[in-house]
């Protein structure tokens, strides 16, 4: 993928954002919103390594299931801390459904998550490649996850183009573009699995994809970020792994 001068000025710029967000936040903490900063319980702790942060969202995702979730730093005293910088420790690449949101299903709260939402959650596009750097470059995160879910409508749409050659209206065929290579990979699938089948080959083509940027396989390689991909279950809430 090519490199141009302006995915550099694109983080130095938001760098300077977040240091005047800071500043600009810290003369805003007066009175009642400083008193409740002061006694704030501590944030959890930004996760070390790749492992602790996978085993951070997989605990959130069980509570979620089991109908427990703790609904953690939702509250307004972090609403006031985030407002003075960020430090997601993960990377969400996931589906624009609107049966699926990350924060809720991870159970997690304000600032802990990086989401890149797209149709069908694929990773082509340089603009959505350039906004996961970024958290990688500027905050740190440990982990990126490409995140599926089953019964995905772009990937539906992709396996219509693939297999009745049905042609999209509109901008639509720029969803199914990056995803139709995993259809055409599954195709010999029996009918009724191709979909399953297909949605599965997607993330991992994705997960495959994003781990030749040098961004990003850098710090794999030094073990300081992991690709993972999970698909999450629409009916049971459950995230599971694509192998």
């Amino acid at each position: 993928m090519s490199r141009t001068p302006s995915r550099r000025s694109f983080v130095a710029s938001g760098l300077a954002a977040a240091g005047g967000t800071l500043a600009a936040g810290a003369l805003s903490m007066t009175g009642s919103s400083a008193q409740a900063f002061a006694a704030a319980p501590e944030a959890a702790p930004f996760p070390k390594t790749p492992d602790a942060a996978l085993e951070r969202l997989l605990a959130g995702n069980k509570r979620f299931v089991q109908g427990k979730p703790e609904f953690p730093r939702r509250d307004s005293v972090q609403r006031i801390k985030t407002a003075q910088g960020q430090k997601p420790f993960a990377i969400i690449l996931t589906c624009s459904d609107s049966r699926l949101a990350p924060e809720d299903i991870f159970d997690e709260g304000l600032g802990s998550l990086f989401i890149v939402r797209v149709a069908g959650n694929t990773g082509v596009d340089p603009v959505l490649i350039g906004t996961m750097e970024y958290s990688v470059i500027t905050f740190g995160s440990v982990l990126l996850m490409v995140l599926g879910h089953t019964d995905c409508g772009a990937v539906k749409a992709a396996v219509d183009v693939v297999t009745k050659g049905t042609t999209l209206p509109g901008e639509l065929p720029a969803v199914t573009q990056p995803i139709e290579p995993a259809v055409r990979a599954v195709q010999g699938q029996p009918a009724d699995q191709l979909l399953d089948a297909a949605i599965h080959e997607n993330v991992k083509m994705t997960q495959q994809a994003l781990g030749q940027i040098s961004t990003f396989a850098d710090p794999v390689q030094s073990g300081k970020l992991e690709i993972v991909g999970y698909e999450y279950q629409l009916k049971t809430g459950k995230v599971t792994p694509v192998e």
